[in-house]
């Protein structure tokens, strides 16, 4: 495993973003709260990748947008790459250089498969847990898009899932992974999984952390290696996150959060 990341630059005050308080982005800030992330990130034992910020790049901090890598399911297959395409124009050049970065460090024989016109897809729609692959249908990931990754994945041995997200910028920004068989997330993280169909997260198979609605942060976790990484100021998740034994990490996040991103976001895991 491998771990994508890349500080913000300059340009980062001119994010993306819903955010009432987006105006207030304080790059300096933003800059020292990655740092911390990073360094809290190597203190757990996770190798970094770190990739020189882009300075014209208003959002390339958020690497987990650019591609997707995917470990092999069934053994006789190889790893897949699925190359993103952001839906906003402007975001396209971030992924080259991630890209790079990640065909170097991959087993030969992995397969490139990028998504073409008229696709979208973003790596903050897709939440891979339990050989299964849930693809969330967004503003920003299409239909045509998401079956580029779907079809992949299911070469793979996933189990793939469309679910639609209508209030909110990313499948991942409500729900994410804590185990294979742990998920965290608020109602309207779970509705979207649930949308997909009965087979996307049974409860009976899989067990759900439930956050309030005013919790939303606390849904966006990276958890890796028994640690559990997420924005200060979400106890509920705090609290959940420690019942299952992870060690849990509260970051201040809120510069990203500002940006309309977390922990999550900015990271591109490699398996």
């Amino acid at each position: 495993m491998l771990v994508i990341v890349r500080p913000p630059g300059a340009a980062f005050r001119d994010a993306i973003s819903n955010h009432p308080d987006r105006h207030r982005i304080d790059v300096s800030r933003a800059r020292a709260q990655h740092a911390a992330f990073c360094s809290a990130l190597e203190a757990a034992g996770l190798p970094l990748l770190r990739l020189p910020e882009e300075p014209d790049l208003p959002d390339a901090t958020f690497v987990s947008d650019t591609l997707v890598a995917l470990a092999p399911v069934l053994p006789d297959r190889s790893p897949a790459v699925v190359v993103a395409r952001p839906a906003v124009a402007s975001r396209r050049s971030e992924v080259d250089s991630v890209l790079r970065a990640a065909i170097d460090r991959l087993p030969g024989g992995t397969r490139v498969v990028p998504v073409e016109e008229p696709g979208t897809l973003e790596g903050g729609d897709v939440v891979v847990y339990g050989g299964r692959v849930a693809i969330g249908l967004s503003a920003r990931t299409n239909v045509p898009g998401a079956r580029v990754l779907a079809d992949v994945a299911r070469s793979l041995g996933y189990r793939t899932f469309l679910c639609p997200v209508a209030d909110r910028l990313h499948l991942a920004t409500a729900v994410t992974v804590v185990d294979p068989k742990t998920l965290i997330g608020t109602p309207a993280g779970f509705a979207s999984l649930d949308a997909a169909g009965p087979d996307t997260a049974p409860p009976g198979e899989f067990r759900r952390l439930l956050l309030p609605h005013d919790e939303l942060g606390g849904a966006n976790v990276l958890a890796r290696g028994g640690h559990a990484f997420l924005g200060s100021g979400n106890p509920t998740a705090a609290r959940l996150l420690r019942e299952t034994g992870l060690a849990v990490h509260e970051l201040e996040l809120d510069e990203f959060a500002l940006a309309d991103g977390g922990p999550t976001c900015l990271v591109n895991v490699l398996p």
